[in-house]
């Protein structure tokens, strides 16, 4: 059956197709708003309802996209685009009746001018994201939809309107939510490459403090970072606002002991967890060998060995073997943490120091190996080590979140 050739915007209507956008090709306005007179403005068409079957019929002068077909009765959307990009100055609903080249004509059902129709399109991208669950009402203003919609950085202008209102909505989206932490680790990891490559940052940072506070401050701030850095275990700050701790009390006859951080394990029972904080640029061995082959341990690696061990034995003898958890105002909380025998960790300096460029120095290498993994505490870490596995923990998250 030979189709007939359409000769009327009606007879085009009667034979589109059921969901495909019809976008007419540019032309000169000659009518409508007198700035816009001579504006180059293109048409876009589509049939967003249907009752019966229509042969689809294409134009020369028609780019077709195939959208989602609808099953209610025959209408067609009609938009008009003006001047730029993205400006629907007219939006017009038509119902489509009779036959093509017959008796098919047009009947205006409603036609919106600019601003009902950017409402009408900001609603049905709103519409989008909007979850059918939720026991509260959710009240969007004009303002807030159109900066998402005509900001190209909507996201930004959508918050700085109401963050409140984005903060709730993260805090109820669970994938919004991930997508948030894997940011802020991915921010958090990228500073701290900047802070052991970039000595004029790093020296920023200290703002006339000590060197070691830098990186206190940095994994108080990022406590993850050593919680999945030092060990195969999960491990939690003590204090969600300090790592740095007091472990032993100060009396006449005593010094105090404080230690870089302290820490505990995960589980049904949690155990105490101590780690000592070095620097990224302390050497790991000495600069000579004692042996031909055979390099000692710095000053720095062995003096936070010693240091280390002192912390645990008087952790043991001043908190005893169950630590006792409390709130902010001093209650117990009823948790105790198993401190009788205390995990303990030194991180300090670099792997890349028994390196010169990608070569191994063998015999350095394993020197620091066999001394470090000869001792039954503290573990002794590297910088790049904590870096590594903190990589590898988001790269996990990472793939989750796909």
């Amino acid at each position: 059956m030979t189709l007939p050739e359409p000769e009327t915007e009606a007879d085009f209507a009667t034979l589109r197709n059921l969901g495909r956008t019809t976008i007419g090709k540019s032309f000169s306005l000659q009518f409508g708003s007198h700035s816009d007179i001579g504006a180059p403005t293109r048409t876009i068409w589509q049939i967003i309802s249907e009752d019966a079957d229509c042969a689809s019929m294409g134009s020369g002068d028609e780019e077709e996209v195939t959208l989602r077909q609808s099953p209610a009765g025959r209408v067609q959307v009609k938009a008009r685009v003006v001047r730029e990009r993205g400006r629907v100055a007219e939006l017009r609903f038509e119902r489509v009746m009779g036959r093509a080249n017959r008796d098919a004509h047009l009947e205006n059902l409603l036609t919106l001018d600019e601003d009902a129709a950017g409402r009408l399109i900001e609603l049905c991208y709103a519409l989008k994201g909007i979850d059918p669950s939720g026991s509260e009402t959710l009240k969007l203003d004009d303002d807030l939809l159109a900066a998402v919609m005509a900001d190209p950085k909507a996201l930004s202008a959508a918050y700085d309107r109401d963050p409140e209102g984005f903060v709730e909505m993260i805090k109820a989206d669970v994938t919004a939510t991930d997508v948030v932490a894997i940011a802020a680790r991915k921010e958090a990891l990228k500073r701290f490459e900047i802070l052991l490559d970039d000595p004029d940052e790093f020296e920023r940072a200290r703002d006339g403090g000590g060197r070691e506070a830098v990186w206190q401050r940095f994994f108080e701030g990022n406590p993850w970072i050593l919680g999945v850095g030092l060990s195969g275990h999960l491990f939690t700050s003590w204090d969600g606002q300090k790592l740095e701790r007091a472990v032993a009390g100060s009396t006449v006859a005593d010094f105090g002991k404080r230690v870089d951080a302290m820490l505990t394990t995960s589980g049904a029972v949690r155990s105490l967890v101590l780690a000592e904080i070095k620097l990224p640029g302390d050497p790991l061995l000495e600069r000579d060998s004692y042996r031909a082959g055979c390099w000692v341990p710095s000053r720095e690696v062995s003096g936070g060995v010693a240091q280390a061990h002192i912390t645990a034995e008087r952790a043991r003898d001043d908190l005893g073997t169950w630590l006792t958890a409390r709130d902010d105002d001093g209650f117990d909380t009823g948790e105790a943490v198993y401190a009788g025998v205390p995990r303990s960790y030194v991180v300090v300096g670099r792997l890349s120091s028994l390196m010169r460029g990608d070569q191994l120095h063998r015999d350095k290498v394993r020197s620091f190996e066999l001394y470090r993994r000869h001792l039954s505490y503290p573990e002794v870490l590297t910088y790049d080590e904590v870096l590594a596995r903190a990589r590898w923990t988001l790269h996990l998250l990472e793939a989750e979140a796909e």
